[in-house]
């Protein structure tokens, strides 16, 4: 069974709007983790990430 290209660009369409939805929740979870400030567990999941803890300081 072969295809036509109308029907090869619509599955590349396809692939290439999953992977952005992937890519975009990715991105979402990171700046929400990050904006909630959950960056203790944020930056143990990135290795060698360092912790600069600002809300002591005057």
């Amino acid at each position: 069974m072969t295809q036509s290209n109308r029907s090869r660009v619509n599955d590349a369409c396809n692939v290439s709007v999953i992977a952005l939805v992937v890519v975009l929740a990715a991105l979402l979870y990171v700046v929400g983790a990050a904006m909630s400030g959950d960056t203790l567990q944020l930056t143990k999941s990135i290795r060698g990430a360092e912790i600069f803890d600002t809300r002591d300081v005057p």
